[in-house]
């Protein structure tokens, strides 16, 4: 279970690292609403990971019912979603906060 959790960690903590890069770049370029755009996508998919892996959203076919805890189908959903979208969100987020230091804006 701890490597499993590590391993999900690891990736999300590369896509951080590719998409802090990404945002680095195309801020540099100028391209800011690029980078809020895909900020706000990033935001709703980790959202709906996190409201998916808590349960608080359920649908009707999910089955709960699980020993294995990544055999529940709420949770399978809401990992798969807040892995990637989590890991990138934290790296657009962080390529933002650091460019607007950079720049001196509060």
């Amino acid at each position: 279970m701890i490597l499993v959790i590590g391993f999900l960690f690891l990736i999300a903590a590369l896509l951080g690292v590719v998409a802090f890069r990404i945002s680095a770049w195309c801020l540099n370029r100028r391209l800011n609403s690029l980078v809020y755009l895909a900020l706000a996508v990033l935001c709703a998919g980790t959202v709906y990971g996190l409201l998916r892996l808590t349960r608080t959203i359920v649908f009707p076919g999910d089955h709960t019912w699980s020993v294995d805890f990544f055999d529940a189908s709420w949770r399978d959903d809401g990992v798969r979603f807040l892995v990637p979208f989590g890991g990138a969100f934290a790296g657009t987020a962080a390529a933002l906060l650091s460019h607007r230091k950079k720049k001196g804006n509060p």
